[in-house]
């Protein structure tokens, strides 16, 4: 389901981004995102990290110069870190706020920093209202085309 998710995920942002101008967080972002629509405090979680993540580079960047590649990496391993230190610090909070299935293992920990980055980018509302259009459709779509 996740396979299937990334890749409608992939062609919903790129079709919003052509038609709106704004992304929805990244390329994979609503994808992931979608599979998170039926977990509210999953859900929750990850918008609590990717802010953390987005206000760690936003402090970061008044203390060093961060501009491009550097700067995306930057969300990247706020986001990971800050996901792996939710899961470390509190088992019990892991559980109720990030999600412990199979997709968050990998994947799920690059996505905050990537949502962290088109926060940076394109500012935090536009953000969050083209993702709050794009992983409803993902979601929708994958009732449609994966098989139960």
């Amino acid at each position: 389901m996740l396979t299937a998710a990334l890749i409608i995920g992939v062609a919903v942002s790129l079709l919003l981004t052509e038609l709106v101008g704004l992304s929805p967080g990244g390329i994979i972002v609503p994808g992931y995102v979608a599979l998170l629509l039926d977990r509210p405090s999953a859900l929750i979680g990850f918008l609590i990290i990717a802010f953390a993540a987005y206000g760690l580079l936003r402090a970061l960047g008044t203390q060093l110069i961060l501009y491009g590649s550097r700067r995306f990496t930057i969300a990247i391993l706020a986001g990971m870190t800050l996901s792996l230190g939710a899961q470390w610090i509190s088992p019990a909070l892991a559980v109720t706020f990030v999600p412990t299935y199979v997709e968050w293992a990998g994947i799920g920990f690059i996505v905050p920093g990537l949502l962290a980055h088109q926060f940076d980018r394109q500012g935090v509302l536009p953000t969050l209202v083209m993702l709050a259009i794009a992983a409803p459709l993902v979601r929708i779509a994958l009732i449609f085309v994966v098989p139960r």
